[in-house]
């Protein structure tokens, strides 16, 4: 942990210092209002205006960053928040507190933002959790502290204001003087309100009664604290207690959030802290300290809990491609929310009294309960570990989108060494000196390798065959590495390299393969199939057991992947239906084995062994000279007139139709036998595909499942999990036909 966080003490430092202010002129600004004497509702509107700087700081802080650089606009940002502080300072008047409130806001999403950047420029997909963690802990831990430094002077005097504008600036000196250079910027686009709604109804009605209510919460609590009599320490152990609450809380709501469905815990807590709510005016009433304390503590703990698990939640019903996107939109929400809590919790204090403010609360927190209990009964749950988890969130509002380890981690690109950087120039006029600069860089250096060889593939007159055969002939080793490199920065010639490689190095095709596919998946069968007529052209004897390797493979690997994969993107992508479509590819160039290649692909991926039955019986019964036969009251009569027009009008089946069908028939037995054996546990689901397809060969089916031991009890249990009509639909055998020809 040490050695993680070590690199990143100087940028922790300047966010560490710089929450410091900010914790204590949050508590400052609603405390001096006070002493002004402005009304309650004033008080509430120039609150607000922090969350609409923070809105406008998401929205263009990246833009600034990348015209500026991080350190400029760091510097900018932080200067701009002690102006605004220093200016509150100057004048009590309300318009300007409001357009600084405003303007601290703003510095302050634009401050997240570039820490969240260098933070991610650090981190590996190992490490983000723990810096994410850590990042976390300077924030709370500063706003907590940040409360204390109340007690330094007088709040109605101009001390504390001139404290916290110097705080602001001294948090720019630890990252100035770094030596860190600020990481490149990828614009982060947003999900749109309405998109969002549409995937997950709860997640955003959450997260924007989140905003609602914690910043309603803690930008009127110190009125409510001052009201009744707190003030110097007590007042800042009273916030802190807050703040506390708000961060030690989402350790066990986060376990529990984790272990058990999450719209059950969202709603229990709910009830808590209603009730915790609904104590806090008696309890200040009764003047017990302590117990008001923890009730303020559990109140703003849930409270806060709950724009985590909106994440979440919203998480579980969003693609894996999509969740900054998502983010975006949730931050937007959230300020949305924060907007119109502080204002909104005034308007209920001025007409119904500073105790209005808990009564305000837990009527929120009712309507959100109703909303809880719709959802539970239209939706049903995930199952709770496909749920997604619990990530502890800072209480500004803002998510670390760059660190974040829920998010698909793409490691930051780095520039090429001076080497590989000669070898791409001199490529533009000498393609070959350049291959040999490569091998030279792949047996001195061979982790800048497959970076040289990706940059390589950008030059028009070099060879990709040439340039893999080349660099894995000098490190063979490299060989998954480089045309994984090779397949991700130039698709369009992959289909070139596996060619070469389906010809000139056969034995490694499965494995190169799997790692091209995982480069660009969306070409993965084209790739093979251009592998596939390379090995039927090259391999005419021994293409067959080429394509079974091949298939087995590849179909491991999509069912390798199932288990990674999160449920809302397999329904997405369905793997089960690529695996049919692998097999459909290859059975079109080897149609001879199109058996064994449904065994081989159902076999290495059993999840899809339905789908690969249903595309191995369409390859078996579509084919033209197959024409099913269908018993009428006169005999048997092809399905397909036009196969056997000769026999239109006869009664009796012609005897390529009656071949054809016994073809079938064999090749039915012969498949759900197999899958019998090697697939006992899909064989119930193969038979029934089987069956759906061709009901007049289901005595077929039923006489191979019959001699497998132990069939009726498996058949048993399917009917009990299944609708009554999908185990073999409208089957009734007739006893005093021979089984070969029953039909339902």
């Amino acid at each position: 942990m040490l050695v993680t966080l070590l690199p990143l003490f100087s940028l922790l430092l300047s966010c560490f210092i710089m929450m410091l202010g900010f914790g204590l002129i949050g508590l400052l600004l609603p405390v001096r209002m006070g002493i002004e004497g402005m009304n309650t509702d004033t008080i509430g509107m120039v609150l607000s205006m922090y969350a609409v700087g923070m809105l406008f700081g998401g929205l263009y802080s990246r833009v600034l960053i990348i015209r500026a650089g991080h350190i400029r606009m760091f510097a900018a940002v932080a200067a701009l928040a002690a102006i605004s502080i220093l200016a509150c300072g100057l004048s009590t008047n309300a318009w300007l507190w409001g357009a600084m409130r405003m303007l601290m806001g703003f510095c302050i999403a634009c401050t997240f933002a570039a820490i969240d950047s260098w933070l991610s420029e650090s981190a590996t997909a190992k490490t983000r959790g723990r810096i994410l963690a850590a990042n976390q802990i300077v924030i709370m831990g500063a706003f907590f502290i940040g409360q204390f430094l109340l007690n330094l002077a007088d709040p109605s005097a101009q001390t504390l204001f001139m404290v916290a504008g110097m705080l602001l600036a001294l948090a720019l000196v630890p990252i100035v003087m770094s030596r860190k250079s600020g990481p490149a910027v990828a614009d982060i686009r947003s999900m749109s309100m309405l998109d969002l709604f549409r995937l997950s109804p709860l997640g955003v009605v959450a997260c924007f009664f989140c905003g609602l209510l914690y910043s309603g919460l803690l930008n009127m609590l110190p009125l409510f604290a001052t009201s009744n009599g707190l003030s110097g320490f007590d007042l800042s152990l009273f916030m802190a207690s807050a703040i506390f609450g708000a961060f030690i809380l989402q350790i066990p709501v986060g376990f529990l959030s984790d272990h058990f469905d999450r719209r059950t815990v969202l709603f229990v807590l709910l009830l808590v802290t209603i009730g915790a709510c609904l104590s806090v005016p008696l309890l200040s009433a009764l003047d017990s300290r302590y117990p008001l304390m923890l009730a303020i503590a559990i109140t703003t703990g849930i409270i806060a809990c709950i724009y985590p698990m909106s994440i979440s939640e919203t998480f579980d019903k969003v693609l894996q491609n999509d969740m900054v996107a998502a983010m975006g939109g949730l931050i937007a929400i959230y300020a949305l929310g924060s907007i119109i809590g502080p204002y909104a919790a005034s308007l209920a204090m001025k007409k119904f009294g500073n105790d209005a403010l808990f009564q305000f609360l837990a009527v929120l927190e009712g309507l959100l309960v109703i909303f809880v209990v719709y959802r539970m009964k239209v939706r049903h749950a995930l199952p709770v570990e496909a749920q997604e988890k619990f990530v502890m969130q800072g209480m500004t509002g803002s998510s670390s989108i760059e660190i974040d380890p829920r998010f698909e981690y793409h490691a930051p690109e780095q520039p090429l060494s001076d080497a590989a950087a000669v070898a791409v120039k001199v490529a533009q006029n000498n393609p070959g000196a350049a291959v040999r600069m490569a091998i030279a860089l792949a047996e001195s250096a061979p982790e800048e390798a497959a970076q040289l060889a990706a940059a390589l593939t950008q030059v028009e007159e070099v060879d990709v065959a040439r340039l893999y055969a080349a660099i894995t002939g000098a490190a063979p080793e490299l060989s998954l590495d480089i045309a994984e490199a090779l397949a991700a920065a130039s698709p369009e010639n992959t289909e070139e390299l596996v060619a070469w490689l389906a010809q000139e190095r056969p034995e490694q095709l499965s494995g190169i393969l799997v790692a091209i596919a995982e480069a660009v998946p969306e070409h993965t069968l084209d790739i093979i199939g251009t592998a596939a007529e390379s090995f039927a052209e090259a391999y005419a004897e021994d293409a067959s057991d080429m394509l079974l390797d091949v298939a087995e493979t590849y179909a491991s690997h999509l069912s390798e992947g199932l288990e990674e994969m999160r449920p809302v993107d397999r329904a997405a992508t369905y793997p089960e239906h690529h695996a049919a479509d692998l097999y459909t590819r290859l059975v079109d160039i080897m149609p001879e084995h199109a058996a064994d290649l449904a065994y081989t692909v159902a076999e290495a991926m059993p999840e899809a062994a339905t789908e690969v039955t249903e595309a191995y019986v369409h390859s078996l019964i579509d084919e033209p000279e197959v024409a099913p036969a269908c018993e009428t009251d006169d005999g048997m009569v092809g399905a397909h007139q036009e196969a056997a027009p000769a026999a239109a009008d006869s009664t009796e089946p012609n005897a390529e139709t009656l071949e054809n069908e016994e073809r079938v028939a064999d090749a039915f037995g012969d498949y759900i036998s197999h899958s019998c054996k090697s697939m006992p546990d899909q064989a119930i689901n193969i038979a029934t595909v089987l069956v759906e397809s061709r009901p007049d060969l289901a005595s077929v089916v039923i006489e191979q499942l019959q001699a497998v031991e132990g069939f009726e009890e498996r058949l048993s249990c399917a009917i009990e999990d299944r609708p009554q009509d999908s185990i073999f639909p409208d089957y009734e055998p007739d006893p005093e036909k021979p089984a070969s020809s029953q039909n339902p």
